[in-house]
This record gives C-alpha cells, structure tokens and sequence, in this order.
C-alpha cells in the first residue's frame, strides 16, 4: 500500500478538541493521513513508519509539554517539516509565538477557513517547482517571518462579505506607521488626484485593496525583521511599490482589467519578502547563510518571497507570478509566466542605465517598448 502523500500529526490534550479537528481536517483533506495524539509527550507515536511528517499541530498551553516545546522537538527531528501552534493565550503577541520552531500561529478562536489555509498552504509549498533539497532547506531556516497579526484581522476583514470600507479603514488605523504611507501613496502624483486627502478611506479607495493590502503585509511585517534598521526595511518596500506602480501601469497599457492589473500590484510588493529575509540573514555581508546559495535555477530571493507568499496563506498562482518574474521565459507557457515576464520588464528597467534601456528598447516587443517611450513618462 502506498503511504499518502501528506500527513498531519495534531496533537491537544483536550480530547474534545483533538476529535472535532481531526473530524474538520479528514473532511477538508480526506486523501491525507491523519495521526491525533492526546498526550503531547508521545506525539512520536503519531509518525508513519518513522518518516517525516508533512505537518504537525499542536495546542500551546498542555501538561508536561507545551506545544511550542514539542515543535521545537519535531524541528531538531525532522526539520523539513512544517510546524503550526494553536493558542488561546490572548495576553501574548504572534511575534511574541513566531519562534524558529513555528511556521504558523493559529489564535483562538479560530474558523474551518483558518485549518484549511493552513492545510493548503502545505500542499502549494510541495507544488513549488524547485527541487527536494531547496524545499527542505527553506522549511528548516530559522526565523521566517509569521504573517503579522494586523495583517490576518485586515485579509479577515477585506474577505468578509459583511464589511465595508469604515471597517477595514478602522484595522487599518490601528498601525500609525502604515496610516502615514498609505496617506503619502496616496497622495504622490504618480496618481494624479490633484486635492489632497487625510481619510483613511478615501485613501484606500484610491490605492485598491488589494494595494493596501499588501503594503500592510510588509511594512508592518518590520517587527519580524529583527536585524533590519526600520529605513533599510522601507527602503525595500520602496523600491518594490516602485516595482508595483509600474508593473500595475503596464498591465493596464496592455489592456488588462483592473483587477488582474492590482494582482500583479500585489505580486510585485510581496516580491520584497526574500530580499528582506536575505538581508535580515546578512546574505549581503556573508556567503555563510542558509539561503544565499539556494540550489534552485530561480532567483534566490524571488524563491524565497514565493515560499513566504504560500506561508502567509496567499494561493499559489500569485507565488508562481513572483517565481517567475526571475527570468524572462522565451515562449511564456501560461497566465503566471506571462505575468511573471510583465514583472521582470519592469524590475530590469527600473535598474537598468540610460543604455542599457536603450538595449532593452532594442530587444522587447513593440507594445513593451511603447509603453516605456511613451506612456512611462506620463504616468510614472
């Protein structure tokens, strides 16, 4: 019999609990194996065949045990193995959980869509088009950054078909520093509102969503850069909403539609989460570190925002749109490679010298380079 592709471990001394998730996870999942372990001591006796488990969960707070131990445990035994705590310790931050044993935080009380984004996240970190060893050593870096718990309450709240915009302003308005950019994004001439504004609101409208959205997920995702100054961080940022503005701009030359040309907005901020990772790490500095000499045929930081883009629960289309916009594909196969192309475009002009644009005019197509001639210098 073949062993199932996945298998979860979750552990929880509650035996109420442990039965009502392993009931929600066969039903969300029931091609994977399932191992529910009670006693947080013996969650070894959960393992098939001694081999490495897709994912083990478990509860904080247990007897003998807590679970943030018990995934230190699993880390040192078998490090390529994702790792999620579930707690319900309100006095404690996620920054304060995200230690190198954990990959996601669950805080109570959570919902059936919370397992499932965590559930689905693993199997897209095994879609990944990079092999087995590039895999395991992005699972067993230490310090990867959790998804900033402003930023769940904001994707809760934008996802919510219940809320509106007074709602999402009002998350939005709980990080001071990001109320400030947004203000000053939105207010910049790249977008050409001639009066002024001071309303969150108004604000978000002009920028989109999904802009916001993820702005929100790097600029506040800072805390988690321990090592990186605050004007390093935003000067990363910076370069990928410049990154974002044009990418969006072309998209919408080429005439694509409004909300295809904020996703590509979205995968060109995102895009800044590997080359943040890489520097918090000190890649820059040194070639002893564990992502600098990725055996991948991508770009290393491009692999890394891809993996941290399917941690943080986004689908996988938009971390294929990154991963691919580290090399221009002669024939683009599909949607994300011609994306990930419009991507690149836009990051090697954005870098390149008065003639090395003059090179690159020479060689992209004619509606590529019409819009760099032409409407660059109008809209940009």
């Amino acid at each position: 019999m073949n062993r199932p592709r996945f298998h979860v471990i979750y552990v929880d001394d509650d035996a109420l609990t442990l039965k009502a998730i392993g009931r929600v996870i066969r039903r969300l999942k029931p091609s994977w194996a399932i191992s529910l372990i009670k006693h947080p001591t013996q969650w070894e006796k959960g393992l098939l065949d001694d081999q490495s488990p897709s994912l083990v969960i478990s509860d904080l707070l247990m007897p003998k045990l807590k679970g943030d131990a018990l995934l230190e445990q699993v880390r040192a035994r078998f490090p390529g193995t994702i790792r999620a705590l579930i707690t319900g310790d309100t006095r404690q931050k996620i920054t304060e959980l995200a230690t190198p044993s954990v990959h996601f935080v669950l805080p109570k009380p959570f919902s059936e869509d919370d397992f499932d984004n965590v559930l689905n996240s693993v199997e897209r970190l095994y879609k990944l088009p990079i092999d087995a060893e590039t895999r395991n050593r992005l699972v067993g870096i230490e310090d990867f950054p959790v998804l900033p718990d402003c930023v769940r309450r904001l994707r809760a709240t934008i996802n919510d078909p219940h809320s509106d915009m007074e709602q999402i302003a009002r998350v939005v308005s709980e990080e001071p520093p990001l109320v400030a950019r947004l203000l000053q994004l939105a207010n910049s001439a790249y977008l050409g509102f001639r009066n002024r504004t001071w309303s969150i609101e108004t604000a978000i409208n002009r920028l989109g969503i999904q802009s916001v959205e993820s702005i929100a997920a790097t600029m506040v995702g800072h805390n988690a850069f321990k090592h990186l100054s605050t004007k390093e961080h935003y000067a990363v940022v910076d370069e990928h909403i410049e990154l974002a503005n044009v990418s969006k701009s072309l998209g919408l030359f080429l005439g694509y539609d409004k909300a295809h040309a904020e996703r590509l907005y979205l995968a060109s901020v995102l895009s800044s989460l590997g080359e943040l990772m890489a520097r918090e790490l000190g890649c820059r500095e040194s070639g002893n570190n564990p992502i600098c000499d990725l055996p991948a045929r991508f770009d290393t930081a491009l692999v890394v925002s891809s993996y941290i883009i399917i941690l943080w629960g986004y689908d996988f289309e938009l971390a294929e749109i990154v991963l691919a916009s580290g090399a221009i594909p002669l024939s683009p196969e599909s949607e994300r490679t011609k994306d990930g192309a419009l991507l690149q475009y836009c990051r090697q002009w954005i870098h390149a010298n008065d003639i090395d644009k003059a090179k690159l005019l020479q060689s992209w197509s004619a509606n590529i380079g019409a819009f760099f001639t032409q409407s660059y210098k109008e809209t940009i």
